[in-house]
């Protein structure tokens, strides 16, 4: 596989120069890209001439917002950011597009995007999912690049089994699976079986998945309710032995990122962990 992170979140640059400079200090040979303006297509044609040269995957290309917005203005912009971000990856052959199914929730919050609602969980939810999904994709039509969700337990996309029946449902060759385990984990029977968790992810979506998260769960410290937390790569509970054979599985050029840490030095233990674990088992990054 090919292990990448999000280090947008420290080096403060959109240089990709400088992503490159720091793929190579650290020995990553896959990345998240901030997005580019659509219509830069020189700017696009030399970021990916840059990565490419480096033997350097661009993994994803993000669009975190809201595409079930309740805000019928908020959410045609959610949706034309999504497509334009599509049309932006396709042109740099990133791995995929990433975004999240939706929510109905209209808090605005920056996390409203996975955010809570009652209707997350119904047929309308469902519907207006594949509605958006193929909007999206009949309008760009990417050809290289796949469009993706990743799935967040208060969303309708909250397991591989939902996941399985939309890709059906949309039944559209642009849709792809993005993959975060670590997301999966809804309550304390999957928190002490996530080795179970992840086999069925791969064996319900493998022909799907396109790039994958490293992220790590454990439970909050009051038992009384159930709170899971993310937390770093190897302090949590996640068999990390089984997520990353099974990546080795799908193709050696799958990518792992690792994300949503404060500090270059949490990244650095992250990528330590990774790295030692991948060792162990014989598995190459």
């Amino acid at each position: 596989m090919r292990l990448g992170a999000t280090i947008e979140d420290y080096i403060q640059s959109r240089d990709p120069l400088a992503y490159v400079n720091e793929c190579q200090k650290q020995g990553y040979r896959a990345i998240s890209f901030p997005n580019v303006l659509i219509g830069k297509s020189d700017e696009i044609q030399e970021i990916k001439r840059i990565f490419s040269v480096a033997d350097i995957v661009i993994a994803e290309v993000t669009a975190w917002v809201n595409p079930l917005d309740p805000n019928q203005k908020k959410r045609q912009a959610n949706l034309k950011k999504i497509a334009e971000t599509l049309i932006i990856a396709d042109q740099l052959e990133a791995v995929c597009c990433a975004t999240v199914a939706g929510s109905f929730d209209g808090s605005g919050t920056p996390c409203s995007h996975v955010g809570h609602h009652p209707e997350n969980f119904g047929p309308k939810a469902f519907e207006e999912v594949v509605q958006w999904v193929r909007h999206v994709l009949d309008e760009v039509k990417p050809t290289r690049t796949k469009l993706t969700l990743e799935m967040s337990p208060w969303t309708l996309l909250d397991g591989p089994e939902i996941y399985l029946e939309l890709l059906k449902a949309v039944d559209r060759p642009g849709l792809g699976v993005h993959l975060d385990p670590s997301n999966v984990i809804r309550n304390p029977r999957d928190f002490y079986s996530t080795t179970q968790v992840i086999n069925r992810c791969f064996d319900l979506l493998g022909p799907w998945i396109q790039s994958c998260h490293a992220k790590d769960i454990n439970y909050a410290l009051d038992a009384r309710t159930v709170a899971i937390e993310e937390v770093l790569p190897g302090s949590g509970v996640l068999d990390y032995s089984t997520y990353l054979r099974q990546i080795e599985k799908l193709s050696p050029n799958t990518p792992l990122i690792i994300e949503h840490l404060e500090s270059k030095l949490a990244y650095a233990a992250a990528l330590n962990f990774i790295q030692e674990k991948a060792s162990n088992i014989g598995v190459t990054l």
